[in-house]
């Protein structure tokens, strides 16, 4: 019997025996995978479309030196320098889906897949991090002469926390959508760095290395911007000041990150010079409404996890009456109040687990403040590792202290995380088409007209003109100013043969953004169905004169020209998209049609 207790139970205290580090992970891996398994099953869902499906950048080698030179939607016609998406710069997400696209296709559970098993090595770096952390707080907080890394209590908790960190339902946007994989790869990198700076001080080679690896983590989202400052933080929960060195040292190491970031500043400018993200939203109380209400909007969410949803489900925030605004400065006071608290006490892994929360946060609240509305569940991931930090250094205060209960507490965290599986493994299906997230943001979301444009584009796609319609006309009126919604519009009320309503949103297009080649090809196209040859050979000239090789409008500018009777023209513009397209048939049966047109007789 003594030989059976010593095998469940540390000598030293009565917490049972923490599983093995290797068996640890292996838990964490597999929770990680299988509560997002059902992600397998699910296709391409929103922006997805155009980064996988729609990406002409994926389809050939040559094409992926566009990548490194463009913004993010570069590829779109309408990504112009007016265009929002013009703003961010990630190419690496464009190489990870060039793999992918070239190894499956277009095979969704590939892209999915590949998400689910970054998730598991994110989760993985987490408990890494939590048991760095937590292995040496007994000794900065106490002043003990060593620390004690076989600590059961320190144990449990990183595992409970790096748990928490792989089935929190909040992940769910970052890992069942593919185009989360930006959220999901810069964490992993910047993850990575942290694992390659530790056990501080860094060599000169482990910092380059992790200079390089920060690199990555730039190029798949700006917010890996932050990993200074955590690795700052992680350094010294887990370092003694005399291991850190002084304030050269420090600036010496810290230095050796600067390359990575040099190479990302470089390119970045090379491609978008100075353009950030920016708003025509009005300022005022409103916009300070909106970045006061932010961390009760988004941070409760780690909390109290439903609804959840790619938009607030409150809606934005225009008045300072919002509940939410209030909530906001509250949290806000409070973790100040915190601060003050781990600072006055000398805890600096309390210290790091509020920077790792808050700091990836600052680029999201940036936006916020330009206008921008920031709000979506993945900006948290990264900042999820400090809270799940928060949670395990909560944990392991009550294992030292009560160790007696620890088995209420075993069932207490149980709980937690099987109601957090469950929350998840509800969620994933949410995200399986189009039609499925929208119609669910529409029953969760206070009513708001993105989610009717996004609806309305779902029924356009698959033919379904008269639900489209009216979700398209509802976006419209709300959104005056925004050009795709209304170009869809158009469409739809092309294809609903109502072309002088076709005509009048496509003009209010044009207007909006006279450089988009889009628009004045669709007015072409128009204004050829309405008998109206000489405008649709205008438009589709304007269009060309914006984007001199868009094959498109060469092919249909030559079909009106042929209809107009003026062949000879007709022959010039067809040639110029067979050029272009060389194997575009309705091409080469036109451009037939035109020679034989200006021979005559």
């Amino acid at each position: 019997m003594l030989v059976f207790r010593s095998q469940v139970m540390d000598s030293r205290s009565p917490l049972p025996v923490p599983p093995r580090p290797g068996l640890q992970s292996l838990l964490v891996a597999l929770a990680a995978s299988l509560v997002f398994a059902g992600t397998l099953a699910n296709g391409f869902v929103h922006d997805d479309v155009q980064l996988v499906v729609e990406n002409p950048w994926l389809r050939s080698p040559s094409a992926m030196r566009e990548v490194f030179g463009q913004s993010l939607f570069g590829f779109l016609e309408s990504a112009t320098a007016q265009d929002a998406h013009h703003h961010y710069y990630r190419p690496l997400m464009h190489v990870f889906l060039f793999v992918l696209r070239q190894g499956f296709g277009l095979q969704a559970w590939a892209y999915h897949l590949a998400l689910l098993l970054a998730h598991a090595a994110v989760s993985l770096l987490v408990l890494q991090v939590l048991r760095a952390c937590l292995s040496q707080r007994r000794g900065a907080v106490r002043g003990a002469a060593t620390p004690a890394p076989d600590d059961a209590a320190a144990a449990w908790a990183a595992l409970g926390g790096a748990l928490l960190f792989a089935l929190h339902p909040v992940h769910t946007e970052a890992v069942a959508w593919v185009s989360g994989a930006m959220d999901v790869g810069m964490a992993l990198a910047v993850l990575l760095a942290a694992r390659l700076w530790l056990p501080a001080p860094a060599s000169p080679l482990r910092a380059l290395a992790a200079s390089g690896v920060w690199l990555g983590g730039l190029l798949f989202k700006e917010t890996a911007l932050v990993l200074p400052v955590l690795l700052w933080a992680l350094e010294r929960a887990t370092t003694s000041a005399e291991a850190r060195g002084g304030l050269g040292a420090q600036v010496r190491r810290y230095a050796l990150l600067l390359p990575g970031f040099a190479v990302y500043a470089g390119l970045r400018w090379a491609a978008l010079g100075s353009a950030l993200p920016a708003s025509n939203a009005p300022g005022g109380a409103a916009r300070v409404s909106g970045v006061l209400a932010f961390p009760a909007d988004l941070g409760s969410k780690l909390f109290w996890p439903s609804p959840l949803a790619l938009l607030s489900p409150g809606g934005p925030v225009t008045s300072p009456l919002d509940v939410r605004v209030w909530l906001g400065a509250l949290l806000l006071a409070v973790l100040v109040a915190g601060a003050l608290w781990a600072w006055r006490r000398g805890d600096a892994v309390a210290q790091a687990a509020g920077l790792w929360l808050l700091v990836p946060l600052t680029p999201a609240l940036a936006l916020q403040v330009r206008g921008v509305d920031a709000y979506a569940e993945r900006y948290l991931y990264l900042a999820s590792v400090g809270f799940v930090l928060l949670v395990a250094l909560g944990l392991h205060s009550l294992l030292e202290r009560w160790p007696q209960h620890a088995r209420p507490m075993g069932l207490a965290s149980g709980g937690v995380l099987a109601v957090c599986a469950t929350l998840t493994l509800a969620y994933v299906p949410v995200w399986h088409d189009n039609l499925t997230f929208w119609t669910y943001l529409q029953e969760t979301v206070v009513d708001q007209p993105v989610i009717h444009s996004n609806l309305g584009n779902v029924h356009l796609n698959a033919g379904r003109l008269d639900e489209a319609i009216p979700h398209l006309e509802l976006a419209a009126r709300a959104l005056p100013t925004h050009f795709r919604v209304h170009n869809n519009l158009a469409v739809a009320y092309a294809k609903s043969n109502r072309l002088a309503e076709a005509r009048q949103a496509l003009e209010r297009t044009v207007r909006l953004m006279p450089d988009n080649p889009v628009a004045w090809h669709n007015l072409g196209l128009v204004s050829r169905r309405e008998g109206r040859l000489d405008d649709a050979i205008l438009r589709f000239r304007e269009a060309l004169r914006r984007a001199p090789k868009r094959v498109d409008s060469h092919l249909e500018l030559g079909r009106t020209l042929l209809q107009a009777g003026r062949p000879e023209q007709a022959v010039v513009a067809l040639e110029e998209a067979l050029r272009l397209a060389p194997g575009l048939e309705a091409a080469r049966r036109s451009l037939v049609a035109a020679q034989a047109a200006a021979r005559g007789p």
